[in-house]
């Protein structure tokens, strides 16, 4: 955590929510070993903010104990049964990108899901060459849970914060039949968050296809014209302007309070 608990009660207030007592047992400094006596000493840890928001007791799991995490276990191999089905949340907040076997990483997570836990993903998604070994498109996990029957998914891309402007975030998932790739370009950092709820239908195992390919070839079974649908004025709109337009616009609209940027649609701000 890069905040004292300070900082982030005040964070809680700003969005209207509650922190609750941290628990006697739940120091609210963090618990990484390498950052005692550095000046990130004072920040509070992933344990604290997640008692704060209600979790009961939290376990983290890791490849190796150099952080204290309780759970020892390398996520490119099956977790062990006695974990399955254990948890009524899990947290992959920088994870991901550093398991090889990605597909195995998230059969792991459905597996140690309860049915009705949900899953939270905060992972690089643009501008993060060498942290690990993938940045994800937002369709990778938004085609993986809805292939796998995960309901309540949303998908959003979040702007890093920088020291001078603000940033913005955007639904890029409306999941409904007819919906298109978006496209976007961005000079500052991306992070793809994806949230998912286990049902009891739910499973791990489902190679997804591409949504938006699916639907192509879905029309060519049907007999229909194996193009995709027909383009709005709006997108006609857009192929006709030169690009240093479009820059322009799309650069005031993300800047513009009710604007909504190309391809995606606006709905606030991060300060």
């Amino acid at each position: 955590m890069y905040a004292t608990h300070a900082d982030f009660v005040r964070i809680c207030q700003h969005e209207g929510v509650a922190p609750a007592e941290l628990p006697a047992d739940c120091a609210p400094r963090t618990n990484i070993p390498s950052w005692q006596g550095t000046a990130r000493g004072d920040n509070t840890s992933d344990v604290a903010v997640l008692c704060a928001l209600g979790a009961r007791d939290v376990r983290a799991v890791d490849y190796s104990d150099f952080e204290g995490a309780e759970l020892i276990h390398d996520l490119n191999l099956p977790a062990p049964a006695a974990w399955r089905g254990r948890f009524d949340g899990i947290l992959d907040s920088g994870t991901l990108e550093h398991v090889f076997d990605v597909p195995a990483a998230l059969a792991n997570i459905v597996a140690l899901l309860r049915v009705g836990g949900r899953v939270i993903h905060i992972s690089p998604c643009h501008g993060f060459a060498n942290h690990g070994f993938y940045q994800f498109s937002p369709t990778l996990l938004a085609d993986y849970y809805q292939a796998n029957n995960f309901a309540n998914l949303r998908v959003y891309i979040a702007e890093e914060q920088g020291v001078d402007y603000e940033s913005s975030y955007w639904d890029l998932v409306e999941l409904d039949p007819q919906r298109q790739p978006v496209l976007f370009k961005s000079r500052r950092r991306l992070l793809l968050i994806v949230v998912a709820d286990k049902t009891a239908d739910a499973t791990g195992d489902v190679r997804p296809m591409q949504s938006y390919y699916q639907q192509l070839f879905a029309t060519l079974s049907d007999g229909q014209p194996g193009n995709p649908p027909s383009a709005s004025l709006r997108d006609r709109v857009k192929r006709l302007l030169p690009v240093p337009v479009k820059t322009w616009l799309r650069r005031w609209l993300l800047g513009h309070p009710h604007g909504k940027p190309w391809g995606g649609r606006r709905l606030g701000r991060l300060r």
